[in-house]
């Protein structure tokens, strides 16, 4: 104990007299949380008072100016009518494919939707678009997937098809809400779309705090590794101290750091949702019941398991370039949390979400951002957390038979043959 002790009050003080470190755990985080908040709270700004919802003349022109212009090739001969519902103009009919790609091109429409003639059987239709973003979405997406104005191209199609408005409307929603209660199930506090606001800013803000706090800790532990390699200081280390002890500290060393991030940016970040909560003038957001024991308990076994890979990775390169390609085994597991953030919350049981909450790679990001922004089933979160633990331990004892004195003394380069063979030894 006593060599574990001395070995992580070294790494401690090394770390902490960096300047990168305070440079990466103050200055970037503040940075990142900032333009996400700030883009959040403009993005999604609280509705205008009862007395200023009166849409002048000049406002109603400029909304009348964004609706979209959609080319339609009807080749199923379906589209007979346009349902006053439909703003008039939005549908421009082409001929054929290539007059209505040319208008595309000449930016004379925004989109064009190519109906089938095989439509009745198959069910799907086909939209073009110029400048199409899948993680986009909103008014200006015209009537392409998640766009605020795709109903009309399903509602135009349906229309058509029944010749009946109120067989479309009975269709399209058999139960209607005037009578059907509705219970918000996820997010658990308020539904406005203030509240909305700071659950997207906490969906953003809690996959790049994990990832951060994740790959920098066993980033720096491999880059302890390796500079004591370097500099030949862990010859003399391995006349005193035994391999795995040697291991242990360093974990424990790079947890301190880590614990400090942590302290840092849960301050940043209360303040950044205190501060968004008062521009919108809501509530202050809380986080679920439990929410700050499993977001530790995630965080814990999440770092033991990226300690350990970078730990067998600092004892198999010979320099922070090589053993740098063991990171991949760690950032591309958490890639999926980061660019989807926004789905966790519109739809926080999608397959996606499930998949990367129980996979152990990713559940300390993902789980963490569901259990942020809405309620999670028990079982779910037992199973991931049973799942990661045992993925850490696993990794642990891997990374002991990896950090042995035959590997931290070899000047042989990284190679992932000697990765998969090494442990056998």
């Amino acid at each position: 104990m006593r060599n574990i002790w001395l070995v992580t009050k070294h790494g401690v003080k090394t770390t902490l007299r960096k300047p990168s470190f305070w440079i990466l755990a103050i200055l970037m985080p503040v940075l990142l949380m900032a333009m996400l908040t700030y883009s959040e709270i403009q993005g999604n700004a609280p509705a205008a008072s009862a007395g200023d919802q009166e849409t002048s003349a000049e406002e109603e022109d400029t909304a009348a100016a964004r609706i979209p212009l959609v080319g339609l090739v009807d080749e199923a001969g379906l589209i007979a009518e346009i349902p006053t519902e439909i703003p008039a103009g939005m549908f421009l009919s082409f001929s054929d494919s290539n007059a209505a790609r040319a208008a595309l091109e000449a930016h004379e429409i925004e989109q064009y939707v190519e109906i089938p003639p095989d439509y009745l059987t198959s069910g799907e239709v086909t939209v073009y678009a110029e400048n199409f973003k899948i993680r986009s979405g909103g008014e200006e997406m015209g009537v392409a997937f998640r766009s605020d104005t795709q109903w009309m191209l399903r509602y135009l199609i349906d229309y058509n098809l029944t010749g009946d408005q109120e067989l479309v409307t009975a269709l399209r929603n058999p139960v209607p809400g005037a009578l059907a209660k509705w219970h918000a199930v996820s997010p658990p506090a308020e539904t406005d779309a203030s509240s909305q606001a700071l659950a997207k800013v906490v969906s953003r803000l809690t996959p790049y705090a994990y990832y951060f706090l994740l790959l920098m800790g066993g980033s720096y532990l491999m880059r302890s590794v390796v500079a004591e390699r370097e500099n030949r200081t862990v010859e003399l280390l391995l006349l005193s101290v035994h391999p795995r002890e040697l291991m242990a500290g360093k974990i424990l060393a790079m947890s301190v750091a880590v614990l400090v991030q942590v302290v840092l940016w849960v301050g940043c970040g209360s303040l950044a949702l205190n501060r968004g909560a008062d521009f919108l003038n809501v509530s202050q957001y809380t986080f679920p019941a439990g929410f700050l024991v499993w977001a530790a308990l995630f965080l814990v076994l999440g770092y033991l398991l990226s300690a350990s890979v970078m730990a067998a990775a600092g004892a198999l390169a010979p320099n922070a370039r090589e053993g740098g390609q063991m990171m991949w085994l760690l950032i591309i597991p958490l890639m999926p949390t980061l660019m989807f953030a926004e789905l966790f919350v519109e739809e926080p049981n999608n397959p996606l979400t499930l998949v990367c909450s129980l996979f152990p790679f990713s559940a300390p990001s993902a789980m963490v951002t569901r259990l942020a922004v809405g309620q999670v089933p028990l079982w779910q979160i037992i199973v991931s957390l049973t799942g990661l633990a045992l993925t850490a331990y696993l990794f642990v004892v891997l990374a002991g038979r990896f950090f042995r004195a035959g590997n931290l003394l070899s000047l042989a380069p990284f190679s992932w043959r000697r990765l998969a063979t090494g442990w056998r030894k």
